[in-house]
């Protein structure tokens, strides 16, 4: 039990909560949810729509030398975050990258490496907010630390991009050296998974494309701040742009972070840390907040998500047994 990622994930979501909720009064929260303006709810599920055919888009032109229906991008992006919000370890990227697998559309190593990227550009545009936020507010020295983190990280993403393009002979040599030490079969599964895998990541080689796939993810996450911005509405909370960008990007970091699914304890400890911490609401608002607006979003895209597996005629078991599988199958091959 104690290798084993949901527990850990458990854990650290419980954790997370434990310190979100430990100061909240509860006896005010009855009140802050009977002034809820109800109305937002179903703008926000619209809002959550755009963002995810925004994704599904993105998704297309990364992938821009395969031709396959905007239909398969979408539903791949939606199930992908309805496995997130069930299975640990964001297994969401593993079932997107099965989905193009199974659809034909392109090879399982080769849809991860879209993935990778996606998070890559992702990436180009939280920092983005962070140098803006942080140039635009006094955080708590928390926050600092994180975004400075966040900012490495995404740098030493980009570096290890370009190496693996610009340099991908190299890398070739040298990772085939390594692999060729290993059985056969094995040997060859990751030689060819490695292609497959830098051959998604190539847009990064192709500027136009690449500038196109650039500015669909500061749209799509635009669209996360208008949803963002619309939940607090929800709460009467008047916030301007630069606030809702700060809060947003507190919410990016904290999903760095290894949880049980769906963030849950994580978000609600963003929320808290932000709403409370810097903007010096009370804890029963943040906590509140963290609490409704997480429940809206998990249960849009557990409600949907569902419907469209359903649709395919997939199960949850499926997946879970592709991904036993493929670890069957290296052990396979390093015996």
């Amino acid at each position: 039990m104690l290798k084993s990622k949901k527990f850990w994930g458990i854990i650290t979501s419980f954790f997370f909560l434990w310190l979100a909720l430990q100061k909240v009064d509860w006896k005010h929260v009855p009140a802050i949810l009977a002034s809820l303006r109800l109305e937002f709810i179903l703008i926000i599920c619209i809002s959550y729509t755009l963002e995810h055919l925004v994704r599904a888009l993105r998704w297309q032109q990364i992938l821009f030398e395969r031709k396959f229906p905007f239909k398969t991008a979408y539903f791949g992006i939606v199930i992908g975050y309805f496995f997130n919000n069930i299975l640990p370890a964001r297994a969401g990227e593993f079932f997107r990258a099965y989905y193009l697998k199974k659809k034909k559309v392109s090879g399982g190593s080769e849809a991860f490496g879209s993935v990778v990227f996606e998070r890559f550009l992702d990436g180009v545009v939280i920092v983005s907010m962070l140098v803006f936020s942080l140039q635009n507010f006094k955080t708590t020295p928390l926050i600092e630390k994180a975004s400075i983190s966040a900012i490495i990280f995404y740098a030493l993403v980009l570096i290890a991009i370009l190496i693996l393009q610009f340099k991908r002979s190299l890398f070739v040599r040298i990772s085939s050296s390594v692999f060729n030490l290993l059985p056969e079969k094995l040997s060859t599964k990751l030689n060819r998974s490695r292609d497959s895998f830098i051959d998604g990541l190539g847009l990064i080689s192709k500027p136009l494309v690449f500038s196109k796939a650039l500015v669909t993810s500061f749209v799509g996450w635009g669209l996360s701040l208008f949803t963002l911005w619309l939940s607090l509405q929800m709460f009467s909370i008047d916030f301007t742009f630069t606030q809702t960008t700060l809060f947003m990007s507190v919410l990016a970091i904290g999903a760095m972070i290894p949880s049980s699914p769906g963030m849950i304890g994580i978000y609600q400890f963003c929320c808290v840390l932000t709403l409370n911490g810097i903007f010096g609401l009370s804890h029963e608002i943040a906590a509140t907040f963290g609490l409704v607006c997480h429940f809206i979003a998990y249960f849009y895209v557990i409600a949907v998500g569902f419907a469209m597996l359903t649709h395919e005629g997939m199960r949850v078991e499926e997946v879970s047994a592709a991904e036993n599988q493929e670890s069957e199958n290296i052990q396979s091959a390093i015996s």
